[in-house]
């Protein structure tokens, strides 16, 4: 899964990277044009100097005739040279240039040329061309010295900078990392939004979020208002139906009920069954319409009260049979799941264990190591033959047809299970010999305490 902080970091690591190279690519180029200007600036001062040490003489060649020569032009392979052109012949090389020349193009009168060119040993000098009038002559008086310093001086000084843009670029990076997560914080506020959503503790998001997220937070709230009220009318729709059905199917009983002793005693009696199981049918498949499913469990639903409240119901309707009904219910256990889905399932399951049962039903609720809820149901009835217990799931399966609501609660029981992604299992109770029903619920389907 994409990061948003990890992209928006990537995409300033790479920006800041990009900018870092341009950036000391036209450093590097401008100091050393600088730096070049600077020194070509000096030798021109230097032939200034020697331009002033030139003196005609009567009827003779001109002499060079300086005090105070730099030191440097005196040393050989020094890196400092001169030599002066008259009328395009060599006239004069400093000491250092050790009989070598140096390749200079003449230049006219108040003109200036700076360029790269060989010297001694083949190390490459920035020379500075100027040119005079000596006395009707015309004078080219060239002074290099060796880029080498230079460069050198140039990169001492490129990687002083590169070391200050390194130490730029990480506090930036960090810096910017902690403006990404404090931008990103209200992202946090929305997720432990949707976690208390999950939990029951509010039925919409707080709208207190950037103006970037808050459409999409909007949405999600008109989206679970959306599904609040289709499950509302969808419900009221079928407590409606119910309510219509059951007049004309009490009328259709009292009628067969009427003729049962009078005309055809046997088809009233086959009315009647087949009116019991109309009924029954609708009441079945009324219960599954019912069932709002996962995609609206936003509510977490505290167990242990909610079963506890279902079974001392059950002890009263179930209280002239001397029933022993016993919860084993872990606190503190929520269910993300509708409320009404929990006592449909929980209900069909508790009220089978109580027909079938001798005297003892126990119910008990608990979470695994994993984080996965088991709801299980035991009795101390005859329980179900193994070849049986696969057909119970199945719809409309019935094992026995004179105790009403068997096969049909568990089958229902079984559809409530998967539209929550929970497994049911049959089998028999070691602790009581009779009949067991135990519901699995994922792990992520268990809200937080």
């Amino acid at each position: 899964m994409r990061s948003l902080a990890a992209a928006l970091l990537l995409g300033l690591v790479l920006s800041l990277a990009a900018m870092y190279a341009v950036q000391r690519t036209v450093v590097g180029a401008t100091m050393q044009t600088v730096m070049r200007e600077y020194i070509a600036g000096e030798l021109a001062q230097d032939a200034d100097e020697l331009y002033g040490g030139l003196t005609p003489l009567p009827d003779q060649p001109l002499q060079l005739a300086i005090r105070h020569f730099d030191p440097a032009f005196l040393s050989p392979a020094s890196g400092r040279y001169f030599q002066i052109i008259v009328d395009g012949r060599p006239a004069f090389g400093s000491p250092s240039l050790g009989g070598a020349t140096l390749v200079v193009a003449a230049q006219p009168s108040g003109g200036r040329a700076v360029t790269l060119t060989a010297g001694p040993a083949g190390r490459q000098l920035l020379q500075s061309a100027s040119g005079y009038t000596v006395d009707g002559h015309a004078v080219t008086i060239a002074v290099a010295s060796d880029v080498l310093p230079i460069d050198t001086a140039l990169a001492e000084l490129m990687t002083r900078y590169t070391r200050a843009s390194l130490l730029m670029f990480a506090l930036l990076v960090l810096v910017q990392a902690a403006i990404v997560r404090w931008a990103l914080l209200p992202l946090d506020r929305v997720r432990a939004d949707v976690g208390r959503l999950e939990r029951g503790d509010i039925d919409q998001l707080g709208e207190r979020v950037p103006a970037e997220v808050l459409p999409l937070v909007r949405e999600l709230n008109r989206l679970l208002a959306l599904l609040t009220q289709r499950l509302q009318r969808s419900r009221a729709a079928l407590g409606n139906l119910a309510h219509a059905l059951k007049t004309p199917l009490a009328v259709l009983t009292h009628m067969a009920e009427g003729e049962r002793g009078q005309h055809d005693p046997r088809l009233a009696e086959q009315m009647l069954a087949q009116l019991d199981q109309l009924r029954q049918r609708i009441d079945s498949e009324l219960r599954r319409a019912r069932v709002a499913g996962a995609a609206n469990a936003g509510v977490a639903v505290d167990l242990a009260t909610e079963i506890e409240a279902l079974a001392a119901t059950l002890r009263m309707l179930y209280r002239a049979r001397g029933l022993t009904l016993r919860c084993e219910l872990e606190p503190g256990l929520r269910l993300r799941c509708d409320r009404e889905d929990l006592l449909e399932l929980a209900g069909n399951l508790l009220d089978n264990a109580c027909k079938w049962a001798r005297g003892q039903v126990l119910v008990r609720v608990a979470a695994s190591a994993s984080g996965a809820i088991a709801l299980t149901v035991e009795d101390d009835g005859p329980g179900c033959p193994e070849a049986d217990l696969q057909r119970l799931a199945r719809r409309g399966v019935r094992l026995d047809e004179d105790t009403a609501g068997h096969g049909l609660g568990l089958s229902i029981a079984a559809g409530i299970a998967a539209s929550y992604g929970a497994t049911l299992h049959y089998g028999r109770s070691p602790a009581l010999g009779g009949f067991l029903a135990s519901v699995s619920f994922p792990a992520s389907d268990a809200a937080a305490r």
